[in-house]
């Protein structure tokens, strides 16, 4: 996971698809959760494909996703932040799922593979749990 970078990378283009690199603390994402992240843009929140766990504790889980429709883009110079919902589905005897996010990292690309798009935070930092399920990031 790169240390830092947030923006654009080379021309404007319409990114399609997106490799999400998690980095999971001490306590893991279960295999019964996901996570939902939208890019903010200046014309509105776009979702992408759902994750879902199991992320293992202090583990590093990249996953290649595109957006929730397949004929969504994204301008790379109109990306103004991430957000990232973790959502538990516990089962009957489990009790809702927390989950320590370490490190976060988006790379955006074009329809013809082309690197055009890039945040990380090496130290997001956040404790997912029910009554805190959210993470925003500008950028």
């Amino acid at each position: 996971m790169p240390i830092a970078h947030v923006g654009p990378v080379g021309p404007c283009s319409t990114l399609r698809s997106f490799n999400l690199e998690f980095r999971t603390g001490g306590d893991d994402l279960r295999g019964n959760s996901e996570v939902i992240v939208w890019l903010r843009t200046t014309n509105g929140d776009v979702e992408l494909r759902h994750v879902w766990g199991r992320f293992a504790d202090h583990s590093s889980n990249s996953k290649l996703v595109t957006f929730q429709n397949a004929n969504w883009g994204a301008n790379s110079c109109s990306i103004t932040g991430v957000s990232i919902r973790m959502v538990s589905h516990p089962e009957w005897h489990e009790s809702t799922g927390n989950w320590n996010m370490d490190g976060f990292a988006v790379q955006g690309y074009s329809s013809t593979g082309a690197y055009r798009y890039s945040l990380s935070r090496s130290t997001a930092n956040k404790r997912f749990t029910g009554s805190s399920p959210w993470w925003h990031t500008t950028g």
